[in-house]
This record gives C-alpha cells, sequence and structure tokens, in this order.
C-alpha cells in the first residue's frame, strides 16, 4: 500500500510525518478480508521506544491503537496481515477567489501521512492498558490538561475488556504536505491571508 505524492509536496524534513502523528494521533486503519476492504477509526500513537527513531522516517518503528473490541474489524483481519494508516492533519479548501490573477482554479491544501506493515492484535490487559496510558499521555499533553487519571483507575479496568489494542510495525511510510508549493509565492501569500481572513486556524 502507497499513497502517491507529487515531489514538490513531499516533506522537507524526515521528522515532520512523526510530528504531524504527535499532533493528530486519530487515524484511519485500513486492512483487506476476502478481498473487502475493511476501515475504523482508531486513536494512534508512536510507540514511545521508537519516537525518537521515528524523527529520521517512521519506517522501523511501530504504531499503537485500540479498537472496540465488538467491532468485528479485528476478527475479520488475520494476524500478521498488512495494515494501512491513514493519518490527517490540518486542511482547507483553497478557493479561486483567493488570486488576484488568472486563470486559476480551486483547490484543496492538506497534510497528511500513511504508514502500512504487518498489524498484531493484542489481547493481554497490562499490554492494553498501557496503551491506553500513553495514548492518554499524549491527548492530554496536546490539550494542555493537568488531568489526574488514578481515581478513575479501577473504571479503565472494568471497561477494559471492551476493547483490542493492536501494534503496527511500519515498513512503509509516505506523507504529503500540500500547501501550494505549486503556485508562484505572490499566490501562496494570497492563501495565507485569505486563509487568515476567514479566521482559518491552519
Amino acid at each position: 500500500m502507497s499513497m502517491w505524492v507529487p515531489e514538490h509536496f513531499e516533506s522537507l524534513a524526515p521528522s515532520w510525518p512523526a510530528e504531524l502523528v504527535d499532533a493528530h494521533p486519530f487515524a484511519l486503519l485500513v486492512t483487506v478480508s476476502n478481498r473487502a476492504p475493511l476501515a475504523t477509526h482508531v486513536p494512534v500513537i508512536i510507540e514511545p521506544e521508537d519516537r525518537r527513531r521515528a524523527d529520521e522516517g517512521l519506517e522501523g518503528g511501530r504504531i499503537l491503537g485500540h479498537l472496540a473490541r465488538e467491532n468485528s474489524h479485528w476478527r475479520d483481519t488475520e494476524e500478521g496481515s498488512e495494515a494501512l494508516l491513514a493519518i490527517g492533519g490540518p486542511n482547507a479548501y483553497v478557493s479561486a477567489a483567493a488570486y488576484s490573477d488568472l486563470p486559476a482554479a480551486p483547490t484543496w491544501n492538506y497534510l497528511a501521512v500513511h504508514a502500512s506493515g504487518p498489524i498484531r492484535w493484542i489481547h493481554e490487559p497490562e499490554d492494553m492498558m498501557r496503551i491506553i496510558d500513553l495514548t492518554i499521555d499524549r491527548t492530554e499533553a496536546n490539550e494542555g490538561t493537568r488531568w489526574d487519571r488514578e481515581p478513575s483507575r479501577p473504571y479503565f479496568e472494568r471497561i477494559l475488556h471492551g476493547i483490542v489494542g493492536f501494534e503496527i510495525a511500519v515498513e512503509h511510510s509516505k506523507g504529503t504536505f500540500k500547501l501550494s508549493q505549486d503556485q508562484p509565492p505572490h499566490r501562496r501569500e494570497e492563501v495565507v491571508s485569505n486563509a487568515e481572513a476567514r479566521g482559518c486556524g491552519h
């Protein structure tokens, strides 16, 4: 599984894909069973043991996540089969009205990372709790909260049987960072000005 990325939209730094996953830890998990695609939206994190190396690229590292046990996706996906994570970052429509000259066409600017590799399903309570704790660490850090999870630990333990964890050993990764690089400088400035005028924080 791979994503087509024009050369001018490729990452300018090897750390960009990992930084996008950190900042937007929500992905579409895609696998294939009996020639039919299966897809589930899931929270994800880079395995902390692999985080430093991820700044040189996601390949060779691991990404963790979890989904509801009632979701048949995990039962229908063979252990070790190829899985794809599609992680979306900020995105925004670019109206042709943003440009001061013609001809022009509207487009969409966006950031996205695809990572794929064999999937391993995780059922051990200790390992699943670790995934939950690591996910909370990342997401609460992104929110800037100081939430203390420990009073809720007994609740976590009660509902833990309702999830299945997974680990994907990333063998292939590709990122696209489409930010109007194919446009001349004056148009890129106009895109930024238009986004700011519309209150687009991306």
